[in-house]
């Protein structure tokens, strides 16, 4: 497994006990590994797959740690607030990874799913603190929904973001969402994973 996340890095730059916000949280396998590293992150997870949801579960009833430091929400997350959010997903019962509300993301999503959803800024208005250590997002493609349509000053609570970013069309691409969180000041930098997705961070300036 490659480490897009640059985990060694991010030890050194987050606080003994980082709030950290897991959009497109899997089965938890960043969190673990965030965990493994730094005992004392508490992680909000979301997670809109229930064959994903089952798994991460498992793991906390299993590990003691996950489970008092990881709350599991079984939502899709949008930007603009809607009750369902549709999603284009395998037709498996297995764990999956590519699931989008995209319609033509991956050739294998063929499952039409209608999953309860929340948006960012429902999010952050229940969480207290006023800022976030990190955001992480693994959301095959939503991220621009859900970064585009927060309104700035709430994507602005967010000290540092790690990104998967795909290359979407003309409109919806690296250069477009790396320029506007440019223009809400941060500090923008990303990496090729493969042809059309990038590691993408960006720290609060």
């Amino acid at each position: 497994m490659a480490d897009v996340y640059n985990i060694g890095e991010l030890m050194r730059v987050l606080p003994d006990d980082p709030l950290v916000i897991d959009i497109g949280a899997n089965a938890g396998f960043f969190d673990i590994l965030l965990l493994s590293k730094i005992k004392n992150a508490q992680i909000y997870a979301y997670e809109p797959l229930s064959s994903n949801i089952e798994r991460m579960r498992s793991v906390a009833s299993s590990n003691r740690r996950f489970d008092k430091s990881v709350i599991i929400n079984p939502f899709a997350v949008t930007g603009a607030s809607c009750e369902m959010l549709r999603l284009y997903a395998q037709d498996t019962e297995d764990n999956q990874v590519v699931a989008s509300s995209l319609k033509g993301f991956n050739t294998d999503n063929t499952k039409e799913l209608w999953i309860p959803a929340i948006s960012l800024s429902e999010i952050m208005a229940n969480i207290p603190k006023a800022k976030i250590d990190l955001l992480k997002m693994d959301c095959e493609g939503s991220e621009y929904d859900i970064v585009l349509n927060t309104p700035p000053d709430v994507v602005r609570r967010i000290e540092r973001m790690l990104v998967e970013v795909h290359d979407v069309d003309s409109q919806f691409n690296i250069d477009t969402f790396s320029r506007y969180l440019g223009e809400l000041g941060y500090d923008v930098n990303y990496t090729s994973i493969n042809g059309f997705c990038y590691a993408l961070e960006a720290c609060k300036k």
